[in-house]
């Protein structure tokens, strides 16, 4: 078999199918066929073990966000012999924006001249892009604003962001991969997303999504974080709190709960009103 043949093989057998009707019910065929076609177009990530690509996958589920990449929200990208789960630009923006707090988000290159005038005392920027004197591109740059008036902004020099490459990123050292490839796109999402982990109200789904993005799954759907020298750390370079890992697996007990109930051949009952609950995890 081809490496496509051999996925949808293994997508559609018994045990595969199985695993994802008691996770995804009635969304799982919409799932299947998006993930196959996701597959079908990427030749590197038919390389990859099939349940490692459906396990990397099925991350997106519990935070509700599509996984093609076209999208910009996630994605499943190869990394060896693997898939690793990562949430890109536009899903760190969905997330903090569901968590209800947030009123504005900015995330802009930052060309010469640009950059009007910054405090490092204070934390404040202010940027102008009427002030733009060419192309040259010199940072990267996240601001957020709260309803409660709360304000900060994340400025990163490009000089800054390449450190930051060199230092987690394995395939940037070796000349290669995602950040060699699309540097401004990765720039761009790992200052927001360092606003966002430092400085965004924590929902449970926020939550789950520090404590994921950027993990490689294998095909025993064991995981460990992709492309960084130390396990356990994200690409920010923090280890994620007590809180956040209580908040993963508060969503994992969710989605288990969720498959027990369509276990069933009925819908739970309460056994005290006697009305069937309907309630789901989150994304779901």
């Amino acid at each position: 078999m081809t490496p496509l043949q051999r996925f949808n093989a293994q997508i559609r057998g018994a045990n595969a199918q199985a695993y994802l009707t008691d996770v995804l019910g009635d969304k799982k065929e919409t799932f299947v066929t998006s993930l196959v076609s996701i597959v079908g177009n990427d030749a590197n990530l038919q390389k990859c073990e099939p349940m490692s690509i459906i396990y990397a996958a099925m991350k997106s589920v519990p935070l509700g966000l599509p996984v093609e990449s076209n999208l910009g929200y996630c994605a499943v990208i190869p990394y060896g012999t693997n898939a690793s789960f990562q949430i890109m630009r536009n899903g760190w923006v969905e997330l903090a924006m569901r968590t209800g707090q947030v009123k504005f988000i900015a995330n802009e290159i930052v060309h010469k001249g640009e950059l009007v005038k910054k405090n490092k005392f204070t934390g404040e920027y202010v940027f102008d892009e009427d002030k733009k004197e060419s192309d040259e591109i010199i940072g990267y740059m996240a601001y957020i604003k709260l309803n409660n008036g709360f304000e900060k902004t994340v400025y990163w020099t490009v000089e800054e962001c390449k450190a930051h490459a060199l230092r987690y990123s394995q395939t940037f050292k070796k000349g290669y991969g995602i950040w060699k490839d699309n540097f401004d796109a990765m720039a761009l999402k790992t200052v927001l997303k360092n606003l966002i982990v430092k400085y965004c109200p924590k929902s449970a789904e926020l939550q789950k999504a520090i404590a994921d993005d950027l993990t490689v799954t294998n095909k025993d759907n064991v995981s460990t974080y992709a492309d960084n020298p130390k396990n356990g750390v994200d690409d920010q370079g923090e280890q994620p709190s007590e809180s956040a890992k209580a908040k993963a697996e508060e969503v994992k007990a969710q989605i288990e709960a969720m498959k027990a109930r369509r276990n069933k051949a009925e819908e739970p009952v309460n056994e005290e009103t006697g009305e069937a609950s309907d309630d789901l995890p989150l994304g779901i």
